[in-house]
């Protein structure tokens, strides 16, 4: 009895001994694995690998790996390090399930297996990019490499697409589809029809609506966005640089203008032919079978207020520079997955334009830059029209508009800061008021650098006093080409009360 006693003593006294020396409070160690893997509808084997904590490098560990669906028939872990997965064959929608992956001393991780289901007739999101003119080329297949990078990681999907219309010379153009291969993992430009001539000119009312036409053809989808990229020149149109320099549209270049001697490539005028009109923008999109829910645009000036009128029931929302943008453009590798979110049926408007601004921020491998950049929605623009109205019926002029913070290195200035510019020429407390209220309902996102780039007048940079910037210009103050300003229908609908 003594005996049993003391054996029990000294137990209570060992487990007391080892309670002291565990260490309740160590971590787990960690896996080192991908959270999602994607996968084709076809039945297959997929590898996953993972490695071990770094303390762990060189020794076995034994480990499970458990599958919590069906269709994930079989899970082989003989190889240390992977995870070999037998994947049936899905006939229907896409699916996800979880293998559990497990190890003494490690915690537990889950591994989603997203397997896409068969391919839907219609898409869920079509992006259709739009390339006009040729003297930006090298620029473009750089922006197509960039998508297909992107598209490489898997942010389309089964069911959504991308597509691009793009010239080949003045008279010639083609569409071709960037088609992701899934089971490799593989992103190849697939040309859908060659040989396209463009009569005229590329972004022609007539033209651009065929062309939008055949691309929603071959990728017929439930909502689309388009990339427009090419020169820009705000609301000045080809007639304007025609009527006001007297120079032919054949010419190579137009004065008014004309880039300095040894500037950078922007995406600002530069080539004869290709001057972007926005009624003519409008027209084509309109005319379409394709309802485009938002517009990005990859060219100089398009954030004005007298185009973003012009587009406003041609889409619902509009991505835009008030300046100018390097020739390189947007970074798709880092813009297209804000694209397609939420599987393509949403699109995160003020991330894709902040992914714009970060670039040149944080990566751009240059001094002279451009990073402003803002969003809108066009369902507020005709209420911000009614407030500017309001805003105009009590205005005083600005005796020095030279204190106004303009967006290109021209002298005199086409285009200024339109926020500032109201909030200077108003008289009316209440007017203004609406007028910013209704500025911030309209300008749902802005993004700016604290100076910009041109490539006009003296080349160089130029300051941007971030306190007023409204991420939208207005060519309200100017001097230069009022008889023509006069004309655009934001002009007849504020000032001709």
């Amino acid at each position: 009895m003594r005996f049993i006693d003391r054996f029990f003593t000294y137990l209570v006294v060992l487990v007391a001994l080892c309670a002291c020396n565990r260490t309740p409070d160590t971590p787990l160690k960690m896996f080192n694995v991908d959270s999602l893997v994607q996968c084709s509808r076809l039945n297959q084997n997929i590898e996953i690998k993972f490695s071990f904590d770094d303390s762990d490098i060189g020794k076995h560990i034994s480990y499970s790996a458990v599958e919590s669906v069906d269709w994930i028939t079989a899970i082989d872990t003989s190889t240390q390090g992977s995870i070999i997965a037998t994947i049936e064959e899905n006939n229907g929608d896409t699916r996800k399930g979880i293998i559990t992956l497990s190890a003494s001393g490690y915690k537990s991780a889950q591994i989603e297996i997203k397997q896409y289901g068969a391919p839907a007739e219609e898409a869920t999101h079509t992006l259709m990019f739009y390339f006009f003119g040729t003297s930006l080329n090298r620029y473009f297949k750089g922006n197509i490499e960039d998508a297909m990078t992107a598209i490489e990681t898997g942010i389309l999907g089964v069911n959504n697409r991308v597509i691009y219309f793009r010239q080949e010379s003045s008279s010639e153009g083609y569409i071709a589809e960037l088609c992701y291969d899934m089971d490799s993992g593989v992103c190849n430009e697939c040309i859908l029809e060659s040989d396209i001539t463009i009569e005229g000119h590329p972004i022609a009312p007539s033209f651009m609506t065929t062309i939008i036409n055949k691309m929603a053809t071959y990728a017929p989808a439930k909502r689309y966005g388009m990339v427009l990229a090419g020169h820009g020149q705000a609301w000045i149109t080809r007639e304007t640089l025609n009527g006001a320099s007297g120079v032919a549209v054949s010419s190579c270049r137009e004065p008014l203008f004309e880039p300095a001697f040894g500037a950078e490539t922007t995406r600002a005028f530069g080539e004869s032919n290709v001057q972007v009109n926005p009624s003519e923008i409008a027209e084509g999109i309109n005319n379409s079978i394709a309802d485009i829910d938002y517009i990005l645009f990859d060219a100089c000036f398009m954030s004005n207020i007298e185009t973003i009128y012009e587009l406003r029931n041609s889409t619902n929302y509009i991505i835009a520079s008030p300046c100018e943008i390097m020739g390189k453009g947007f970074p798709y590798e880092r813009t297209l997955p804000h694209l397609f979110k939420d599987d393509g049926n949403t699109t995160d408007y003020a991330a894709a334009a902040e992914s714009y601004y970060l670039y040149y921020r944080d990566e751009y491998n240059s001094s002279s830059r451009c990073g402003s950049i803002a969003v809108y929605d066009c369902n507020e623009v005709e209420s911000l029209k009614d407030a500017t109205k309001n805003v105009v019926k009590s205005a005083q002029s600005i005796d020095d508009v030279s204190t106004l913070q303009t967006y290109e290195g021209k002298n005199p200035h086409y285009f200024y800061d339109f926020g500032e510019w109201a909030n200077r020429v108003a008289t009316d407390s209440n007017a203004l008021k609406d007028f910013n209220t209704q500025l911030d309902k309209t300008v749902i996102a802005k993004y700016t650098l604290d100076s910009f780039y041109s490539a006009y007048g003296s080349y160089g940079t130029y300051p941007i006093n971030t306190e007023v910037y409204s991420g939208v210009t207005t060519s309200a103050p100017s001097s230069v080409l009022n008889s023509y300003w006069v004309k655009t229908e934001w002009y007849k609908s504020v000032w001709e009360l």
